[in-house]
């Protein structure tokens, strides 16, 4: 979880966090008292190119927080997780399922596997993955 550090902020419990490119900045600019169009849009600068996206978006996703993750607002993660008719995914064929805003994938909230959309239709084996000791 993002913690305070004196008169700032850092990513230092959630390694993921540690690779995102708001790393650093402000913690208000991400989880402002009053979300708004502008705000959002200026989230989405340092959330669109970031490589860790997806994994801000499930991490928001699954603990229900409010502000910008994943280059997406509260309202718009609300109606992610709304249910409605979905896809299974691939992999662990959980109904748990959203579409990714502004792309063609697709991610499970189950197991955090992403895959395009238009490709899930076709047939796939089955992975298992093992640990590593």
């Amino acid at each position: 979880m993002i913690q305070r550090q004196g008169s700032g902020y850092a990513a230092s419990e959630v390694r993921w966090q540690d690779d995102a490119l708001c790393n650093g900045l402000p913690l208000e600019a991400f989880v402002p008292d009053k979300e708004d169009e502008a705000g959002l849009e200026e989230a989405r600068t340092h959330c669109n190119p970031c490589s860790v996206r997806g994994t801000c978006l499930r991490y928001a996703l699954t603990y229900g927080l409010r502000g910008y993750w994943g280059g997406t607002d509260t309202a718009e993660r609300r109606r992610l997780k709304a249910k409605k008719d979905r896809a299974k995914c691939p992999s662990c064929l959980s109904a748990r399922v959203v579409d990714m805003e502004n792309c063609d994938d697709a991610l499970c909230l189950a197991c955090g596997l992403s895959w395009l959309r238009e490709s899930a239709a076709q047939p796939r084996t089955r992975t298992t993955v093992r640990a590593i000791a």
